[in-house]
């Protein structure tokens, strides 16, 4: 299971701070008392949320300006859209980060009977 380890007082409050690992994007936000973790890319066009902005505990995507709760994860307008969080430990003022490879980012299509697919 690949993992990272960084120090809590790396981690900017109230600002996605942006991770890699072979490649793989993760964005960190330490809102509050709170740390989240999720992959760095939005679900509706593929932005880095990295390169968004936090307010009020909100996320906001770079690219539409879909808005997604730091806490829950969830798109405010369609609940259904979440983003693909990542497993976060706190040991002391370490910040472990750990998921399950491979990381596949669904890609929505439609088929050729016009069925939706992920």
């Amino acid at each position: 299971m690949p993992r990272i380890e960084v120090e809590l007082a790396s981690v900017p409050k109230d600002t996605p701070h942006r991770l890699e690992y072979n490649g793989m994007g993760i964005v960190v936000i330490r809102s509050g008392h709170n740390i989240h973790a999720y992959h760095d890319v939005c679900p509706h066009a593929s932005w880095r949320l990295s390169d968004g902005e936090v307010v009020n505990g909100i996320l906001e995507c770079p690219g539409h300006g879909w808005q997604f709760d730091v806490t829950s994860s969830r798109y405010a307008s369609v609940p259904a859209y979440c983003l693909k969080p990542v497993s976060i430990t706190v040991l002391g003022e370490i910040v472990r980060l750990e998921w399950i490879e491979p990381v596949c980012v669904p890609v929505r299509s439609r088929s050729l009977h016009g069925e939706a697919s992920a």
